[in-house]
């Protein structure tokens, strides 16, 4: 009643999203203020719809001290240990599965942990996969965990803050649209891969209802429309029009311009790893949608990457290369850990990346790590 006309271009910015990312145009959704926020919407929606006892008034444990489980990979943002703490099921309700050589999450192990809990008397209510991690940008195999958690009675959750937005692009996993069209709900973060401001976070669900379910009060001073009523489907009551700069960003870019940008930064990407990888001190390691990892390795220790010493200074090497690079001004990567092994994490999702500044980052790299090589290598290494 508001604010008809912010609340009708939220309505419409939220099935543009929808069907860009191949999930049902008739979602219920709304704009939050990033990753996790829109994570939360999805994990809350479950918490409310899933138990069978009354949650939002009986509070988290139900009858004969019944405790949910929520299950999600080692590779998993720590959204979901904010969502557990502050939904009241706690952090140790969170099942960690781990992962396989690919860093996808080990099917065999969650179907393991589920019937453990069930066993013990747990309730399983919430799995989480992977669309886009937020290390290396690998996909879980979601429709395979989509079937799994149908035949478990489970909600199934994708958390495709960052690649979600990558489902509009052939150059895509398959799993990634595949699962993200099977979804009970999906959380996508516009102000990565839709290059939008801050802040700008989408939370989806399939089924409106269970927003409803989640976190409507109808006290007789609200006087709620007959409509969308966007203070029924979130935490916020007073909210900012975070629509409107995405909505405007659709209307002129539209789903053929989003595509060509997001293939352009895959497409770079891979460009960024095949250069990496041709550079005699360069190491590389993972490439997944618009992520490649690497690391600085000097050429005389190449040979001997499996001493500890040397894993070891390569580890720290690298920490202090990540630093100065960040500050030197000339290029800017972050970090990630694969199995105890610091490296360099280039992750494009600016429209404004071209190829001759990925031509340029390997050698950048190089000439940075050795000036530090020799500053800090230790004697007799």
């Amino acid at each position: 009643m508001l604010s008809p006309a912010a609340t009708e271009i939220e309505v419409e910015t939220v099935r543009w999203i929808s069907e860009l990312i191949g999930f049902p145009s008739t979602a219920g959704g709304l704009l939050v203020s990033g990753g996790n926020m829109a994570n939360f919407i999805g994990f809350f929606a479950a918490r409310a719809a899933q138990p069978d006892w009354k949650i939002r008034t009986e509070g988290a444990t139900g009858p004969g001290g019944k405790r949910l489980r929520a299950y999600v990979s080692r590779e998993t943002h720590t959204w979901i240990q904010k969502a557990a703490d502050l939904s009241g099921i706690g952090t140790d309700a969170v099942r960690w599965i781990p992962t396989g050589r690919d860093l996808r999450m080990d099917l065999g192990a969650l179907q393991k942990a589920i019937s453990e809990d069930r066993a013990a008397g747990d309730v399983p209510f919430f799995v989480c996969g992977t669309g886009g991690s937020v290390s290396t940008g690998v996909v879980d195999d979601l429709p395979a965990i989509a079937a799994l958690c149908k035949r478990e009675n489970l909600w199934f959750h994708v958390d495709g803050a960052y690649g979600g937005f990558a489902a509009c692009v052939p150059e895509a996993p398959k799993e990634l649209r595949a699962g993200i069209a099977l979804a009970d709900s999906v959380a996508v973060d516009p102000h990565k891969w839709l290059y939008a401001p801050l802040e700008a976070g989408c939370g989806l669900v399939r089924d409106p209802k269970h927003l409803i379910g989640a976190f409507a009060y109808r006290p007789p001073y609200y006087l709620l429309e007959d409509a969308v009523n966007f203070v029924e489907y979130g935490m916020q009551n007073s909210r900012g029009f975070r629509a409107l700069k995405v909505w405007l960003q659709l209307k002129h870019v539209g789903a053929s311009g989003y595509r060509k940008m997001i293939s352009d930064d895959i497409a770079l990407t891979r460009m960024l790893f095949e250069a990496a990888g041709r550079d005699p001190e360069l190491e590389t390691f993972t490439c997944d949608l618009s992520i490649a990892t690497f690391r600085f390795v000097p050429r005389d220790l190449r040979a001997r990457l499996d001493e500890p010493k040397v894993a070891e200074y390569l580890n720290k090497l690298n920490t202090a290369l990540n630093e100065r690079l960040q500050k030197g001004g000339e290029v800017f990567v972050s970090n990630a850990v694969l199995s105890g092994t610091y490296v360099l994490r280039a992750c494009i999702v600016n429209f404004r990346t071209e190829r001759p500044d990925v031509e340029e980052t390997p050698a950048i790299v190089v000439r940075y790590g050795r000036a530090l090589d020799g500053a800090l290598r230790p004697e007799g290494l």
